[in-house]
């Protein structure tokens, strides 16, 4: 035996049974001790054991009485079964088997006959007994108290009893009964029950010693727990525990219910309860089709109220942008549901379903699309809408102070009121210790600065302006100045969810819509609104946009103010319109590699990027053409990110056709030149089939209808496949990369003072240092293309804007992007108009 079998050998523990001697199947006198109930017992011949409580003997028939769980050796393994068992720490004893009532021997007391079984359930015959007469009190004895099929039933679940599972074999399976000390055979031969007649015999056991025979079967015994301590009974507690728990509160809600209410004036009730609540439910639908149906756009709102004194309300124009939407949708802009939201529970309630459209103000930066903090969800955030500089406004003295970050000295008093936004926290901070910093809602620190709590106050230009506590007055009065330069710079869009690129083509078409409308010389006319149609469902339509609510000068200047201002002097003037957001936070401890699944892991695992370049023949595109050549760069920088440096990893297909009503063609990864508008614009058909990223080039003029208009022409940008995520946030990642570049004045040579990056998996830190250290800035990639292309095109629209530049005191709309400009008088280069459109 094993050295855990040595261990045990002659140890006694609770009511365990154990031999009297180191003899195994050794002939004698052998006796066996049970210490049960200190009850003692002397059986010899050594087939009999105590089986009840009055110390009476029984014949064995292989597993003796136990009373924990035990390891066995059987004696009725197959010839040549010497196999030993190792690492068991328990009781290890010999089991001898023996014939059973119907197996005739010449020793008749090795029979056991079966008795009562509230006292013993089998005694042993008498020495004159007549066999056939034991045989049939045996069988009589068993029908009339139902002793096998009641001990079988009750051995499986009685507490106290072992389950015994021989090791070699799985055919059947022992019970022994710890109380009464009776075996019970398990047979999972489905004839097993032909012998039900057949009693099972109490058995004898021994003490295993080095002697014994090594040919005999192992077996295992289990002891079988109460009900309640078992697997199964504990699994039945915790189910009708909480079955009634509900039940509970279905009766509490029934009894507790206000039965007299009726109509609109029942409230509707909720039940506290610790019970976790189930998950919301969402339809599956497309949100179009759920808007449609349900008859009003819900748009989750910062402000809307009506009553500002400065003249400046986004929260109106914002709640325009709502109608445009609706007019696209219903053809009628009233069919909204304004859903006021927070600065900090926004994107849940979009994620939530809550709200179909956020026009709240919200700046667009990478981290926010790619991995919105408070939810950890990606969101689709249409382009700019309104470009919110973020300044200094206080005393002279000390807004200087500020813009130099200056903090003694004559600076030693400086206290700074910022508005409490994520991008405003994170921007002031970087730029002084806490200590000197106050957050709060704009009306508080904007009472600070008028109590001389602070000395300075940093907002959102928009905020100033709509001032409805005079602040606008104060600046024009020379009590407070604005600092000259803004410090940064917040590009507010419309968010959605971003799983649905349908409905970002609605909002951004809507949107779009309006400022086409400008440059096409579309205005508001409320008799081609359809809006008092008798038509039971209104087209989808674009155009319904500018015709029910106004074109984007108009809306602008009902809301935001009368300034126009004009560049586009005899000499004519460019105004920069490429454009980014800002980064955001670009660390992430738990973001997922984005190379290791999806279209992005087949292209790694291919080592090369396929990317088309789109030779658009409404502009007569060449392979020499500007706008040409910045496709193809940016395919490459594309190879560069993915491929860690790898300019040549990249396959360049030129093609002159797309089919914008398909879904994207998969034999390409990326399309770089593609234009949205042409996918969409006003078109309502191919809505959703594939999806655009920031443009990166502007062509000079648009192109519709077989005119030409002045001011922006189509933009292009990287197009890939709707399904694919990953794809959508490294074009937006790449496309940011050469413009942040541009504004931080960095260049091949200090390509490494550009951020890592994480939220894209660690794959892809370097990317931003890899891009600027092949292409450089947005500024080197478009003059070097430039240098060779055909000279046909100049770079025109094509600069970007700066996050830090001169800061107007009050909105500005530049017509110069809509080529539609009012009259106006010159002051310099300038052109200024005070009036309405």
């Amino acid at each position: 035996m094993n050295a855990d079998a040595d261990e045990m050998k002659g140890r006694k523990g609770p009511s365990i049974g154990r031999s009297g001697g180191d003899e195994g199947w050794g002939d004698g006198d052998d006796r066996h001790e049970i210490s049960n109930n200190d009850k003692d017992c002397d059986c010899a011949p050594s087939n009999k054991i105590p089986i009840d409580q009055d110390g009476a003997c029984a014949p064995s028939s292989g597993i003796a009485l136990i009373g924990a769980s035990a390891t066995y050796k059987t004696a009725n393994a197959d010839a040549g079964d010497d196999e030993t068992v190792t690492g068991f720490s328990t009781t290890t004893v010999n089991v001898k088997p023996s014939s059973g009532v119907g197996d005739h021997t010449d020793n008749n007391t090795d029979i056991g006959i079966c008795a009562s079984p509230s006292s013993r359930p089998f005694r042993t015959m008498l020495p004159n007994e007549d066999y056939g007469a034991a045989i049939a009190a045996h069988n009589d004895c068993l029908v009339k108290h139902e002793t096998n099929r009641a001990v079988s039933a009750s051995l499986q679940t009685l507490p106290g009893a072992f389950r015994v599972t021989p090791r070699r074999s799985t055919d059947s399976a022992l019970l022994v009964d710890a109380e009464r000390g009776l075996l019970q055979q398990e047979r999972e031969d489905p004839t097993a029950g032909e012998d039900d007649n057949i009693p099972h015999h109490v058995p004898s056991a021994y003490l295993v010693t080095e002697e014994d025979d090594k040919s005999v079967e192992i077996v295992q015994a289990e002891q079988v727990l109460p009900f309640f301590q078992r697997k199964e009974g504990q699994l039945t507690i915790v189910i009708v525990g909480g079955l009634l728990s509900a039940l509970t509160l279905l009766l509490g809600g029934l009894l507790t219910r206000d039965n007299s209410a009726s109509g609109s004036d029942v409230a509707q009730q909720e039940l506290s309860s610790d019970v976790p609540s189930v998950a919301p439910s969402f339809d599956p639908r497309p949100t179009l089709a759920i808007v449609r149906d349900r008859g009003v756009v819900n748009c989750g709102v910062e402000d809307t109220s009506q009553d500002q004194e400065g003249g400046v309300n986004l929260g109106r124009f914002n709640i325009d942008s709502c109608r445009a939407i609706s007019a696209s949708v219903f053809g009628n802009p009233d069919k909204i549901n304004l859903v006021i939201v927070g600065t900090y529970d926004r994107y849940e309630r979009l994620v939530g379903r809550e709200v179909d459209v956020l026009l709240a103000g919200d700046s667009y930066t990478v981290e926010t699309a790619i991995r919105e903090p408070t939810t950890g969800e990606p969101l689709g955030f249409g382009f700019p809408y309104y470009d919110a500089a973020v300044v200094y406004l206080g005393s002279e003295t000390f807004v200087k102070c500020a813009n130099d970050q200056k903090r003694y000295d004559e600076c030693e008093q400086l206290s700074i009121c910022a508005v409490d936004t994520p991008e405003i926290r994170s921007l002031i901070t970087s730029f002084f210790p806490v200590t000197f910093i106050s957050f709060g809602p704009f009306a508080e620190a904007e009472m600070s600065l008028k109590n001389e709590t602070c000395n300075v106050l940093v907002a959102d230009t928009y905020r100033i302006y709509g001032s409805n506590s005079g602040l606008q007055d104060d600046i024009t009065e020379g009590k407070y100045v604005i600092s000259d330069y803004h410090i940064s710079r917040n590009l507010f869009s419309s968010v959605v969810r971003f799983d649905d690129g349908e409905w970002y083509d609605v909002v951004e078409a809507s949107r779009m819509a309006a400022i086409r409308a400008t440059q096409l010389g579309i205005r508001r006319n409320e008799l081609q609104c359809p809006v008092n149609s008798t038509d039971d469902e209104i087209e989808l339509s674009f155009v319904n946009a500018p015709l029910c609510v106004g074109n984007a000068l108009e809306v602008f200047q009902e809301h935001l103010g009368q300034t126009v201002l004009s560049f586009n002097g005899p000499l004519g003037a460019y105004l920069s319109v490429i454009d980014a957001p800002n980064f955001g936070s670009l660390e992430c401890e738990n973001c997922e590699d984005v190379l290791n699944s999806g279209r992005l892991r087949t292209i790694s695992e291919r080592g090369y990027l396929n990317c088309a370049v789109y030779l658009d023949p409404l502009h007569n595109l060449t392979r020499s053409s500007l706008a040409t050549l910045v496709n193809v760069k940016y395919c490459e920088i594309m190879a560069v990110a993915i491929f860690q440096g790898n300019a040549d990893a990249v396959n360049i297909t030129y093609i002159d056709e797309i089919d914008v009503s398909a879904a994207f063609p998969r034999e390409f990864d990326y399309i770089a030149g593609a234009s949205w508008e042409e996918r969409v614009g006003f078109d309502t058909s191919n809505l959703g089939t594939m999806s655009s990223n920031l443009p990166y080039f502007f062509h000079d003029k648009l192109q519709y209808n077989g005119k030409v208009y002045d001011g922006l022409g189509l933009a292009i940008s990287y197009t890939h496949d709707d399904a694919d995520h990953s794809l959508s946030f490294l074009a937006t990642v790449v496309s940011t990369a050469t413009i942040y570049a541009q504004r931080k004045q960095i260049s091949r040579a200090t390509y490494f003072d550009m951020p890592l990056i994480h939220l894209l998996g660690d794959s892809l830190a370097f990317m931003l240092r890899d891009i600027v250290m092949y292409a450089g800035n947005y500024d080197d990639v478009i003059n070097e293309a430039l240098v060779l292309s055909d000279g046909s095109t100049e770079v025109g629209w094509n600069t970007v804007i700066q996050n830090v530049n001169m800061a107007p005191t009050t909105p500005v709309f530049y017509c110069d992007y809509t080529g539609n400009c009012p009259p106006c008088q010159w002051f310099g280069n300038v052109c200024v108009s005070l009036g309405p459109y």
